[in-house]
């Protein structure tokens, strides 16, 4: 089967979501083994929601998407959020990724964040980024992972567990199923 036997639509998707200069981009980078985004140290480097549809081991085909840090501002970051949010509607496993050295910011976002992909009943992971720099305590949450984009320390076993909640995401979207019903009439109009 080729990368484009399957439509975008028919994959899972998979969003990264979190605060500027978390990781995610790098994270992406790891997790998909490729310069997929752009990499910077400057706060709000992704300004627009990154996609790409991959075949991802051990998962399959997937559409990989990386969002705006969820606390940009001004007016131009009030967009960026909101495009990042958007992409939730899409997203059927999230990936909540934390900057462990930025954690007194991040126990309001996690819970908000949570409550964001509960509402929606989107399975998620939190990845605690940065890992490299601390010692990984022993006894953790399931759906918490401890990696580290830099060292690329951990990233196989975060895939692993994205593709434990693959299970959980509902069967493939139905493009159309809520405009017509058994035995309507449909035209097709292709160029």
């Amino acid at each position: 089967m080729s990368l484009n036997a399957q439509v975008s639509a028919e994959r899972v998707h998979i969003g990264f979501f979190g605060l500027r200069n978390a990781g995610k981009s790098s994270l992406v980078n790891r997790v998909t083994g490729q310069e997929l985004s752009v990499v910077s140290e400057v706060r709000g480097t992704t300004t627009d929601p990154v996609r790409k549809a991959m075949e991802l081991l051990p998962l399959g085909p997937v559409v990989i998407i990386d969002t705006p840090g969820l606390d940009d501002e001004g007016t131009l970051g009030e967009e960026r959020v909101r495009r990042a949010r958007l992409v939730l509607d899409q997203t059927d496993i999230a990936v909540l990724v934390v900057d462990l050295f930025s954690i007194l910011i991040y126990v309001v976002f996690i819970f908000i964040s949570i409550q964001l992909f509960e509402e929606r009943h989107i399975p998620y992971v939190i990845a605690m980024n940065k890992a490299d720099l601390i010692t990984v305590p022993e006894n953790i949450p399931e759906n918490m992972i401890f990696v580290s984009a830099r060292e690329n320390g951990n990233i196989h076993a975060l895939k692993e567990k994205i593709a434990a909640l693959v299970h959980s995401v509902p069967p493939a979207r139905e493009l159309i199923a809520d405009l017509v019903s058994p035995g309507d009439a449909v035209v097709l109009v292709t160029p």
